[in-house]
């Protein structure tokens, strides 16, 4: 069985194919490609007016990167033609980081934009969960994007599942209903049908440093049949005794 962490990283890896911002290496194979360098092997210019027009390439991941390399430049005076590209996008995914590139920018429309993805239920878990996590970077605790998360971590397939319990430790200064609502449904997904789910909730609940959790981890522990999964969450209980003592 593979560990939930890995797992979780791929989940939220993909919404950006291969660009740096969800992950900084590449699981031991060194750093991972600059936008830059991705761009290059597309035989796209790095220079601004090239940039510019990259932002209408037929490839949705050549608009993706080119977005992101004018954020990385700080190229403030493209922000309308990013804003154009934004407002022209039709593939989810391709959407998400043009919105991404311009909250790195500063503007709103990055940002609401990501926080609508959060709560519509029409598009993938992984977009919405993707979502959350980048607004997460800005210290954004959005309970737009937290009511997502929780949706997925109760009723998503099992990968959003796993990587809704792994964001949902991540919100901070929650009103007493919001947390009550996080530590409910991690201890729920303790018992998930989905080995992964149940090992993603244990670390989950280990890290929301809850002392409820103590007791909820016991329970799970007792009624778990697998061996391995029995001694993640071991490990998990310990962790929480150690980080509230």
């Amino acid at each position: 069985m593979f560990l939930y962490e890995s797992f979780v990283t791929l989940i939220l890896a993909v919404a950006l194919v291969g660009s740096q911002p969800i992950l900084q290496s590449n699981e031991g194979q060194g750093p991972l490609p600059t936008f830059g360098e991705l761009l290059k092997r597309h035989n796209i210019q790095l220079t601004q007016p090239a940039l510019v027009d990259a932002l209408r390439n037929t490839d949705p991941e050549v608009r993706d990167l080119a977005a992101n390399k004018l954020a990385e430049d700080k190229a403030v005076e493209t922000i309308p033609a990013i804003k154009d590209a934004l407002a022209s996008e039709k593939v989810p995914w391709t959407r998400m980081n043009i919105a991404l590139a311009l909250a790195e920018m500063g503007e709103s429309i990055g940002f609401d934009t990501l926080e609508d993805n959060c709560k519509n239920k029409d598009t993938s878990g992984n977009v919405r969960l993707c979502s959350a996590e980048y607004l997460l970077r800005f210290n954004r605790d959005s309970t737009t994007c937290l009511g997502g998360v929780l949706d997925l971590l109760k009723g998503g397939s099992n990968g959003d599942r796993m990587a809704a319990a792994e964001l949902s430790p991540r919100y901070h200064n929650l009103s007493q209903e919001d947390s009550e609502k996080v530590f409910t449904g991690l201890a729920e997904a303790l018992h998930a049908p989905d080995p992964s789910v149940r090992m993603a909730a244990g670390r989950a609940l280990a890290d929301l440093r809850d002392t409820r959790g103590i007791a909820e981890l016991g329970r799970a522990i007792g009624s778990e049949q697998d061996q391995f999964v029995r001694s993640r969450l071991e490990e998990d209980l310990g962790i929480l005794r150690n980080k509230i003592r």
